[in-house]
């Protein structure tokens, strides 16, 4: 008798999710097409049906051998999976990525379904073509569950929870949608510009984060309405849940502080969040482009000053260690403590954004010869 290997590890995982331990097994979902059964015949000859190549998790659905080419307004995209069965309306799912290749703008991240609104492009296959008006769509991530599995995870239809990824490429993913009930078996959906940010393949694992885990609270914060990905006081006082222990402390008053000499995307939401049109700055500082498309963005000027005659002294920095991994963080950091260099091993990975910020702000990056 053949054994099931998904039915063992679904199973193995509803078990630990029922004493709290969530984890989700990944599915990686390339570009597909999900056709009509008019354009099935427009595309591949009357009388045409869909045959099964392979299975997949989710119940009834399966990877079809009919390919299709898609034709954007700057170019194509070949070989282009049918998932079956048919459905009542022809919709087409693709990257971020893809769309730039295809010359397509403003693509929306939609959830399966939700067509209206969205742009079309044109579908090639062997018998005929169809010039979709619309029903091209990005995938928004979601996550299928049992009826089981969801009371097991403790999650419901519709609801909005983040997804913690481990491994070499560590991040958190925020909304992230439940779809529970019928037809549905447990399997995190990630497009794959998704999944190659986040280091993850086919059968890899993430951890789900109900709302209120993972915040620096430290799970007071039970609202839901961040999805999850509370962070205390980052939604700009929109969470309401009203279950911290006991009332925060009075904020004392905020003090003047002084002109940054490197402005980032995050002073720029900062401020935002705290109602200032204004952030101050070095008449020389250094403002990232994200930084500067943020500001436009939320209306935050950003105004250049020049430095005190007595500015504050600078903390002394500690001695840098020795870096194995050289980002655009450590240039950042290095520039905010004034340093000139960066020390890393003679075997150091360094990034190319920490090689451009290297350039722009002057600062060496100075492979050490290790001792012994």
């Amino acid at each position: 008798m053949a054994i099931d290997e998904t039915f063992v590890r679904h199973f193995v995982l509803t078990e630990l999710a029922k004493q709290g331990e969530r984890y989700l097994p990944v599915g990686v979902s390339a570009r597909h097409v999900h056709l009509c059964s008019a354009d099935i015949e427009t595309l591949f000859g009357p009388g045409y049906s869909l045959s099964v190549c392979r299975p997949l998790v989710q119940p009834g659905q399966f990877a079809a051998r009919s390919q299709v080419t898609l034709r954007g307004p700057k170019g194509e995209l070949a070989k282009v999976r049918v998932l079956g069965p048919a459905r009542p309306e022809t919709q087409v799912e693709i990257t971020l990525s893809d769309a730039a290749r295809l010359g397509l703008k403003n693509v929306p991240v939609r959830m399966s379904g939700k067509l209206e609104g969205t742009p079309g492009l044109e579908l090639v296959g062997p018998a005929g073509s169809v010039a979709l008006d619309h029903g091209l769509i990005v995938a928004a991530r979601h996550i299928h569950f049992s009826a089981a599995q969801a009371a097991a995870y403790g999650v419901h239809d519709g609801m909005v929870v983040a997804v913690r990824v481990g491994g070499a490429r560590p991040c958190v993913l925020e909304n992230v949608v439940c779809r529970c009930g019928g037809g549905h078996e447990l399997e995190l959906h990630l497009d794959t510009d998704e999944a190659n940010a986040c280091g993850l393949g086919n059968g890899d694992y993430a951890e789900l984060l109900l709302p209120g885990e993972g915040c620096r609270c430290g799970g007071a914060c039970k609202c839901g309405d961040c999805g999850g990905a509370c962070k205390c006081g980052d939604c700009g006082g929109a969470c309401k849940c009203g279950e911290q222990a006991e009332a925060p402390a009075p904020v004392p008053p905020a003090q003047e502080e002084p002109p940054l000499d490197l402005v980032t995307e995050q002073d720029i939401r900062d401020a935002a969040k705290a109602g200032r049109g204004f952030v101050r700055c070095l008449r020389r500082a250094l403002v990232t482009p994200a930084a500067a498309d943020r500001a436009a963005a939320e209306g935050i000027e950003i105004l250049r000053e020049a430095p005190a005659h007595t500015p504050a002294p600078r903390r002394a920095a500690p001695e840098p260690e020795v870096l194995e991994l050289v980002t655009e963080a450590d240039l950042n950091d290095a520039y905010r403590a004034n340093r000139t260099e960066i020390r890393c091993t003679r075997g150091a990975v360094i990034t190319d954004a920490a090689l451009d910020r290297a350039a722009e702000t002057g600062i060496r990056i100075r492979r050490m010869t290790q001792p012994g």
